[in-house]
């Protein structure tokens, strides 16, 4: 497995790394003319720099997933289909890395955010928004609940990192067989759409299946009933509340990605 992860490794870090850096140069550009404060400039540069902070993670994760393709079932499927070991050790060197890569990604989100900050306050008269949200969002969060609602929080917020790679090699994998395959890269984009239309649909029954939300209790954040059909009918003021129902819809639709293509891999593996 280390030897896989190890390759995996050398054969992304020039791509992750160009687009490491291109976040980074935009970020650093889209700062600089926020500090100007110029009416247009300073907006254009503020936009640009949030969307390379942003856009990081996402970019991160598809750029794997190409890369995913082209290795596993692509032209370089030939080699890779030849390794000595068997398939779902491939799969999973493949996905532990791209899940390590895109918790690295959102490290340095967090990090050019904070670089930038200053040279936007310069511009704004305050911190990027986004840098506020999170710091009064984790500030309420501590202040207000258990430490096992921060830890539970917080592996929340890692899984929805990671549940996106697990999607998109399903969608690479799946799209990748007979007779999809005879449609090139057309075959994951087509599975990858039935997965989005799954998932919400999925999604939605758990939110029904699950009348739980977080919300404010006596001072403190605690569990409380959210009715998802009464919440609907109530009109467009949500209520004040964190629904939960969404989290084991993705988590299960998320596990069952990764079973079904552990499975093609170890018996019906296909080139394009």
């Amino acid at each position: 497995m280390i030897t896989l992860l190890k390759h995996e490794f050398i054969q992304t870090r020039g791509l992750l790394g160009v687009a490491a850096g291109a976040a980074a140069l935009l970020a650093l550009l889209g700062s600089l003319l926020a500090a100007t404060g110029w009416p247009v400039l300073g907006q254009l540069g503020l936009v640009m720099a949030l969307m390379a902070i942003v856009a990081l993670v996402p970019l991160t994760q598809i750029l794997l997933a190409v890369r995913y393709w082209q290795s596993s079932h692509g032209r370089g499927g030939y080699l890779t289909q030849t390794l000595p070991v068997p398939g779902p050790q491939i799969y999973w060197a493949k996905m532990l890395w791209a899940w390590a890569a895109s918790l690295l990604g959102a490290l340095l989100s967090i990090g050019l955010a904070l670089a930038a900050s200053p040279l936007v306050a310069i511009g704004t008269g305050d911190q990027f928004r986004i840098l506020t949200t999170l710091q009064q969002g984790w500030t309420l969060l501590t202040d207000m609940a258990p430490v096992w609602g921060v830890v539970a929080a917080v592996a929340t917020f890692v899984a929805m990192i990671l549940i996106w790679p697990a999607q998109y090699f399903f969608a690479a994998t799946i799209g990748s067989q007979a007779p999809l395959n005879r449609w090139g890269a057309g075959g994951p984009v087509l599975v990858y759409i039935a997965v989005y239309l799954g998932v919400q649909i999925i999604t939605f029954v758990s939110f029904a299946a699950v009348p739980l939300a977080v919300g404010a209790q006596e001072g403190r954040l605690a569990m409380v009933p959210f009715n998802l059909f009464a919440e609907m009918a109530s009109g467009p003021s949500p209520a004040d509340v964190m629904p939960l129902g969404f989290i084991p819809g993705l988590l299960v639709a998320t596990l069952i990605c990764i079973m079904w293509s552990v499975h093609s891999w170890k018996r019906r593996v296909s080139l394009v």
